[in-house]
């Protein structure tokens, strides 16, 4: 999948496409009138070398409780009571197919749906793969599994390029997940591995080994080698928002600032959210590297586990922290409420500014990010404000930063660019008003000297945890 060696040069091409900024399409969508309150990070499965290679996909079971897929070349199962408890066993429910098939590098199961009695299953599969030299074949096949993904039986490959066999390079169609469009038609969301642009393909679910490419105005390419017309940089991680007939895309997209939500009411055309979902400082496969990764990202509806959602959803995504590699995955999740507002919103998306106690009740973290590490066991104590996912246009604002001190273990809110003395910068927080505002909360920073532990607070008396040092700024009222 994409943390391969041979996506590297991929993505650089394709930094050079995005740089000029998605491509938005004429919509009947109101994309100014949304208003989107990100929830804090729950940190639910790793580190893991060898999983969170994909978008992470689930399920209802009957008896109530819920099924996860996690995949890197084989695809495992996790049960758990919630979609908050998936960091249980994992058990192999796919595995790569012989020597010389189209799926003898690996199959990651990408999504599900259920049609009767069974489920449908849309697998990502790699063939003459020497990641080392850069080579790798995508294409996509499906199949189904009458037992709730326990067990599977592959239909066969469904999408494939038209670029194959070039040499030591990415080639193919894939990284795909798939929505139910509620037309008569599953549609699947690609990633072409020729310019790194998306394309699409739908199939009937009555026939789901018979899928067509979205080709100059029409569906009229068949999925086996026909030519395609891109959509441009569209997310590949996608969801049906049943409440407006939207399908919703997310794109990891560092030239935007963070997360990118992308909307479409006819399957095609795609409007994007002028916010990012989440601050981002960067998108850097090469890692170890400087800033975290998000990766993989997806909308679930925590009812169902499904990626039909109402109002109310999931965002999951893999994520890696800053200074570690792939060995260290983490399975990250998010409540995240849509309002569709009347008219044009000033201000669209906040992220949860949480503040995180450690189990003896003493250290404090406040930070926008997941805990991972020797944070992981940190729990969640009060959500202070929510913060800006980019500098608000004219008005005044202030952007933080996290930073923390590896001698103390001390974490702490500053202004971007001037850490505290001893204190190195770990990431972005986000961005606070400079100035009250109708609909916020004051930001202030507080320290416990006897713990040698700051945090933040919303009130000025930092709630009897400690002393009030200043105020850092203004955010949304959680």
């Amino acid at each position: 999948m994409l943390d391969r060696v041979s996506l590297h040069a991929g993505l650089a091409a394709l930094a050079v496409l995005m740089a000029a900024g998605p491509a938005n399409a004429q919509s009947d969508i109101c994309v100014d009138c949304i208003q989107i309150r990100v929830g804090p990070p729950s940190v639910l499965r790793g580190p893991f070398p060898d999983e969170l290679d994909a978008a992470f996909t689930a399920i209802k079971l009957p008896d109530g409780t819920f099924r996860g897929f996690s995949a890197n070349g084989s695809t495992y199962a996790i049960d758990g009571a919630s979609l908050a408890d998936m960091g249980g066993e994992r058990r192999e429910v796919m595995q790569p197919g012989p020597e010389g098939a189209p799926d003898d590098c690996g199959r990651w199961l990408t999504s599900l749906t259920r049609t009767g009695d069974e489920l449908l299953g849309l697998v990502h599969q790699e063939h003459d793969c020497d990641y080392n030299a850069g080579r790798t074949e995508k294409s996509m096949a499906m199949a189904t599994s009458s037992d709730d993904g326990l067990t599977w039986t592959d239909l066969g490959t469904v999408v494939t390029g038209t670029d194959l066999g070039r040499g030591n390079v990415t080639t193919g169609e894939g990284d795909c997940t798939m929505v139910d469009g509620f037309d008569g038609y599953l549609y699947a969301y690609c990633l072409r591995a020729s310019d790194w642009q998306t394309i699409i393909a739908r199939a009937e679910p009555g026939a789901p080994t018979v899928w067509h490419k979205y080709f100059e105005g029409g569906w009229t390419e068949p999925g086996l080698g026909g030519q395609s017309t891109d959509i441009g940089f569209v997310g590949i991680g996608t969801g049906y928002l049943r409440d407006h007939s939207w399908v919703a895309a997310v794109a990891t997209d560092p030239w935007f600032g963070g997360l990118r939500l992308s909307l479409s009411a006819d399957k095609v055309s795609f409007v994007d959210l002028k916010e990012p979902l989440l601050t981002i400082d960067g998108s850097d496969w090469n890692r170890p590297a400087d800033s975290d990764l998000i990766a993989y990202e997806t909308i679930l509806d925590p009812a169902s586990g499904s990626n039909v959602v109402g109002d109310d959803f999931i965002l999951s995504y893999t994520y890696v922290p800053p200074g570690k590699g792939f060995e260290s995955r983490y399975l990250v999740q998010q409540d995240v409420t849509l309002t569709l507002a009347d008219t044009p919103q000033p201000v669209q998306v906040g992220m949860a500014l949480a503040r995180w106690v450690d189990p003896e009740g003493t250290r404090y973290v406040t930070s926008t990010g997941p805990l991972t590490g020797e944070r992981q066991p940190y729990g969640l104590d009060t959500v202070v404000a929510h913060m800006l996912t980019r500098a608000p246009d004219g008005v005044a604002s202030l952007k933080l930063a996290e930073c923390s001190n590896s001698a103390t273990g001390d974490q702490l809110l500053a202004d971007d660019g001037h850490c505290d003395a001893d204190f190195a910068r770990e990431r972005t927080a986000g961005w606070l008003y400079a100035e009250a505002r109708p609909g916020t909360v004051p930001v202030y920073r507080c320290v416990n000297d006897a713990a040698q532990s700051h945090f933040a607070s919303s009130a000025q008396d930092c709630e009897g945890l400690g002393r009030m040092e200043f105020l850092l700024g203004h955010g949304l009222t959680p």
